[in-house]
């Protein structure tokens, strides 16, 4: 039986797990599907500078690099990279269907990590970190989807919300105790 502390970090697991792959991937999945290639990879310019904003696929493969890194980290918790991705927007120009598909493959890796990796090893202030920066970069990318096709998404009318969410959830921890 676990203590009460690992017993309200597995929980923590458990809830990231859920809302990385069953909030945020197919909030990310129906957005993309809502766009036009050029829409994913068009940045707009700023009014105030000559600076652009980073393109919706630019921010997807942000998101991607972070979901990666911090799943190669559950692997092995003591990888180093010799460079932050704060400036990492890049602007592959991938079409729509390898973008989803890339996006779906390292949600997934990182599905299977939280899965197989001892939760002892894991690192719950990166795990945070990840799903607060995920979500922060979901927010952006609904936010401009909607904007540009006039699509209201409607997330909760249509199935993700949180109390599905912690349908997911507790049913998983139910099963695991």
């Amino acid at each position: 039986m676990k203590n009460g502390m690992e017993q309200g970090f597995h929980y923590f697991i458990v809830i990231s797990k859920h809302r990385m792959i069953n909030h945020y991937l197919p909030k990310l999945l129906n957005c993309l599907d809502r766009l036009e290639e050029a829409d994913i990879w068009s940045a707009e310019r700023n009014s105030n500078s000559s600076n652009s904003s980073n393109s919706i696929g630019g921010i997807v493969l942000h998101l991607m690099e972070h979901v990666q890194r911090n799943a190669d980290r559950l692997y092995e918790p003591e990888r180093m990279y010799d460079k932050g991705i704060e400036n990492y927007f890049p602007n592959m120009k991938l079409d729509n269907i390898q973008l989803k598909s890339r996006l779906e493959a390292v949600f997934h890796e990182l599905k299977h990590a939280m899965e197989t990796v001892s939760q002892g090893s894991m690192d719950m202030y990166g795990l945070y970190h990840l799903v607060e920066h995920t979500g922060y970069h979901v927010g952006q990318i609904i936010d401009r989807a909607q904007w540009l096709t006039g699509h209201q998404f409607q997330f909760v009318q249509n199935g993700i919300h949180e109390r599905g969410l912690k349908e997911l959830i507790e049913a998983e921890c139910r099963r695991g105790s």
